[in-house]
């Protein structure tokens, strides 16, 4: 159906002699001309905008001795936390409930 939606977008007929010219309804041709219409849009926005995903796997953590082994050895979650304290966040989240939920 999007690509008929497309065809009558193009060929400029109305939706209701596009859709009575292939064997539909009106209103689901209109149906089919909505998605298609929000479905642009929204890649509209997404291309327009600075909205992406943010690799998390990617994120190294500051470590000062140098050793990634270190972390994994040590059991003492005082040391846990202080490596954590040095990253900064990617992404900060703030609900209205006062929760903050922070993206490292």
């Amino acid at each position: 159906m999007l690509e008929h939606v497309a065809i009558q977008q193009s060929n400029g007929k109305t939706i209701s002699s596009y859709a009575k010219q292939i064997g539909v309804t009106r209103h689901k041709m209109q149906y089919w001309v909505n998605k298609y219409k929000a479905s642009h849009k929204t890649k509209k926005v997404e291309s327009d905008s600075s909205l992406k995903f943010i690799d998390l796997g990617s994120f190294g953590v500051k470590d000062q001795s140098g050793d990634s082994s270190s972390l994994a050895k040590s059991s003492s979650t005082k040391e846990v936390l202080s490596l954590q304290d040095e990253r900064l966040p990617q992404m900060t989240l703030t609900f209205p409930s006062g929760m903050c939920l922070k993206i490292y």
